[in-house]
């Protein structure tokens, strides 16, 4: 019975110094990854130190532009209203030009007695010069430089609004006529087919006729 005690014993010890070798390995295992975590976690809070630093960069960058933008829109803002202003002095000086040689532009075409009337505007409308004779009256559209799109748009407004909203020329011939201080080309054969007068301001107060010799201005008022 000693014996088999012994041996019992001498095998429960060999066995708890196994399980007591095993745990201690485990134990070394856990520290080792304790330490690779530690590891992990002292890498992750300096990238986060970094990445704060880069943040707070990134914010100081981001005031930085909007501070430039802001100064740049107010650049903007200024530049638009000085070419705003400069384009409503140029677009001034251009139909006080060309209307000072409208009369001996017309009177080339054959029309002979008549009055010059200068900007008018009503109900929305604006018309940059009329000659009126006695029973006519000629639109005159003024343009620093004259587009297909200045011919047409002109076109429309007046055959649309012209006679509603003038309309004690109710009964007289209209007729239209387009200027420029310059013309883009093709637009003055393009504006004469329509049937619109095209003129030219040269240079001082001269102004040229565009149309083609034995030209006639179209009668819009029945259009």
């Amino acid at each position: 019975m000693a014996k088999d005690y012994r041996e019992e014993f001498w095998k429960g010890l060999k066995e708890l110094e196994e399980k007591m070798r095993e745990t201690d390995k485990k134990i070394k295992e856990l520290v080792k990854s304790q330490e690779e975590t530690d590891k992990m976690i002292k890498e992750l809070m300096e990238r986060q130190k970094k990445t704060d630093e880069q943040l707070k960069d990134t914010d100081k960058e981001i005031k930085e532009v909007a501070k430039q933008q802001k100064k740049t829109d107010y650049q903007i803002k200024a530049l638009t209203k000085a070419i705003s202003e400069l384009n409503g002095v140029w677009q001034n000086y251009t139909e006080d030009t060309i209307r000072e040689g409208l009369e001996n532009a017309l009177k080339e075409l054959g029309f002979k007695e008549f009055y010059l009337e200068s900007k008018r505007k009503r109900r929305g409308m604006e018309v940059d010069a009329l000659a009126v004779g006695r029973d006519y009256v000629i639109v005159i559209e003024v343009k620093t430089t004259l587009k297909q799109s200045d011919v047409d748009d002109f076109e429309s407004r007046l055959k649309e609004r012209f006679l509603k909203v003038f309309h004690e020329y109710e009964g007289f011939k209209v007729h239209m006529a387009v200027a420029g201080m310059r013309i883009q080309e093709g637009i003055d054969r393009y504006a004469s087919r329509k049937g619109f007068i095209v003129l030219k301001h040269k240079d001082g107060k001269d102004i040229k006729v565009f149309n083609e010799e034995g030209f006639r201005p179209k009668d819009f008022s029945g259009v």
